[in-house]
């Protein structure tokens, strides 16, 4: 199973209602605040990994973007290891095997 999500900034002081409508009205962004809402949504999402069925075979990858790093836990990797080694993408995807 692979779940895929992403988490963009979310805007300041904008009711659901209002961004439906879109009325082509711009709002500013709240990156403080859409930080925090991804690292509780990735943490959740984690959470609910390790509750399926052979979680212990699940691999679990998380990235802050445009910044660099990445998180990743799978059983085909040590625990505790950090790495300040470049890699790309598709190259972590593929310990996820």
């Amino acid at each position: 199973m692979t779940t895929f999500v992403r988490f963009a900034p979310r805007q300041k002081q904008r009711s659901m209602d209002e961004m439906l409508a879109d009325e082509g009205e711009v709002f500013p962004v709240d990156p403080e605040g859409s930080l925090v809402d991804a690292d509780m949504g990735a943490y959740y999402i984690w959470l609910n990994q390790r509750r399926l069925a052979e979680s212990n075979q699940a691999s679990f990858l998380v990235w802050f973007e445009d910044h660099r790093e990445a998180l990743m836990i799978s059983p085909n990797l040590s625990a505790g290891t950090v790495s300040r080694a470049r890699t790309g993408m598709a190259k972590l995807l593929a310990k996820t095997d």
